[in-house]
């Protein structure tokens, strides 16, 4: 008897030591589950236009890592930014918000009007959600989100950051001074020295992290001005000195990658490519390929950007004509991390995953609004986009001009570098058929007219525009906001 009680217990006794066994081993995964979150890596290029890659039909430059990130994911023909300048368009794509809403609508100068001008603290950013999921956090390049105290990188859920305030310029003490944090480590930086050392950092960064989740926001001056590529890569193209700046930009966009593989990463990291605006038309060259306009403008050469998203082995691959947003990014991150998205604000953006993972799906935006600056100028409803009336005077700084004339035809091939400054009605044209925006077909379509002036309205209540304070816009902490003084 004594033998079976003692055989009974013994039993129960390895039962409830496999139980804990079992019971530890559930607990910890969630652990596996978070090691198992995908990196994430955001190449914000700037001023890249629609035509400046070889992927995307230009000739005169050869951008072959690029390309094949292109022909490893998705790449989208139809893929949008929220603004057509440097400062609204990050802003943007960082809280997955309109600058009108976020408060960010115009670039942010080294100037008197702007020193309290910056991301407001109250905003959430991608980076902020992600470490809350236990991200690595690490914000390298171009910020140009203001840097006054509650604007910093290291303000918005980046846990350090490496590069510059703003563009380079030499025009102002300290706009070619690299910052680690918030503090400078290195004065008076030669330019052409700076993409070398951001892509260095980025590895190296990639190394120290590749044990636990890390997103990388790697935000290039390439190519905006000055155009000036390092020596080596002086001459390798066709496109003059504008295409070696792109060729650059591809060589150490493929610098990355590489390192990706090396480190057996590049399975489970998202790598996002996409520009932060159009090309620089007017100034210093670019492409945007088959579309009208380009930089400063609200044509879709301003707004429409090349765009590039790769997921090994989850995401789909090939080439996607639907409508999406840059602002969709944050949600969708949100979404494949876990992340909570906050209850307390509007988010305009949307959850792309579906599209992602499949290749396919209808566009998630209803309607959608390009401001320049603070003035409303198109809003977009499906195939549909209407260019609204505007003045010289509605413009911001950047589009302002004397003497403006008012386009009053309906063939807009030849309309100047500079878009629509000053318009007396609406332009209406239909994207499917006429992505280049070149014949306006208001005429012949009164209803769709109409019905996109009333959503218009509805925009200027909600988000505001020039003279008006919408219900949810964050208004800049300085008066005449489309004004440079």
């Amino acid at each position: 008897m004594k033998s079976f009680i003692k055989s009974y217990y013994s039993q129960v006794l390895y039962l409830r030591i496999g139980m804990i066994f079992l019971l530890l081993n559930l607990g910890s995964v969630p652990t596996i589950q978070a090691q198992d979150k995908p990196n994430i890596i955001i190449l914000f290029a700037d001023d890249l236009g629609y035509g400046d890659l070889s992927c995307y039909g230009a000739q005169d430059v050869k951008t072959p890592n690029i390309d094949a990130l292109a022909n490893e994911g998705l790449r989208f023909t139809d893929f949008q930014v929220a603004s057509s300048v440097c400062s609204p368009s990050r802003a943007a794509i960082l809280t997955g918000r309109y600058p009108m809403r976020n408060g960010f609508p115009v670039a942010q100068g080294e100037i008197e009007k702007h020193k309290d001008y910056g991301l407001h603290p109250d905003e959430i950013t991608i980076a902020d959600l992600l470490l809350q999921r236990g991200y690595a956090t690490l914000a390298i390049g171009k910020w140009h989100l203001g840097f006054n105290k509650g604007a910093q990188p290291i303000d918005h859920g980046f846990q350090h950051f490496y590069g510059l305030k703003s563009n380079w310029h030499t025009s102002h003490p300290d706009l070619d001074d690299v910052y680690s944090d918030n503090k400078v480590v290195k004065e008076n930086v030669a330019f052409e020295t700076l993409i070398g050392d951001y892509t260095g950092k980025a590895i190296d960064y990639i190394k120290e992290n590749k044990e636990n989740p890390f997103f990388l926001y790697l935000a290039y001056h390439s190519v905006h001005s000055p155009i000036q590529p390092s020596k080596e890569f002086i001459g390798t193209s066709k496109g003059s000195l504008y295409g070696d700046y792109v060729q650059e930009l591809d060589h150490y966009v493929g610098q990355l990658t590489k390192a990706l593989t090396q480190h057996n990463l590049d399975k489970n990291t998202i790598v996002i490519f996409l520009s932060d605006n159009g090309p620089a038309l007017c100034h210093f060259g670019g492409s945007a390929g088959p579309l009208n306009g380009g930089k400063y403008t609200t044509m879709e050469g301003g707004f429409r950007i090349p765009a590039i998203i790769k997921w090994d082995n989850h995401f789909a691959k090939g080439v996607n004509d639907t409508f999406l947003s840059s602002m969709d990014l944050l949600p969708t991150l949100a979404s494949l991390t876990g992340a909570k998205l906050p209850k307390d604000r509007v988010i305009d953006g949307k959850d792309i995953t579906s599209i992602l993972k499949t290749g396919k799906g209808t566009s998630p935006h209803q309607v959608v609004y390009y401001y320049n600056g603070t003035n409303l100028q198109a809003v977009r409803k499906g195939k549909w986009k209407l260019h609204l009336p505007r003045t010289s005077e509605d413009q911001p700084f950047w589009s302002k001009g004397e003497n403006e004339k008012p386009f009053n035809g309906t063939n807009l091939k030849n309309i100047s570098c500079r878009g629509l400054i000053v318009l007396k009605r609406p332009l209406l044209f239909n994207l499917d058929k006429d992505m280049g925006e070149l014949t306006d077909i208001s005429k012949e379509n009164p209803e769709v007219v109409k019905d996109l002036l009333q959503e218009a309205e509805k925009a200027r209540k909600e988000l505001g525009d020039v003279n008006t304070i919408g219900t949810d816009q964050r208004v800049p902490p300085f008066k005449n906001i489309q004004e440079k003084i």
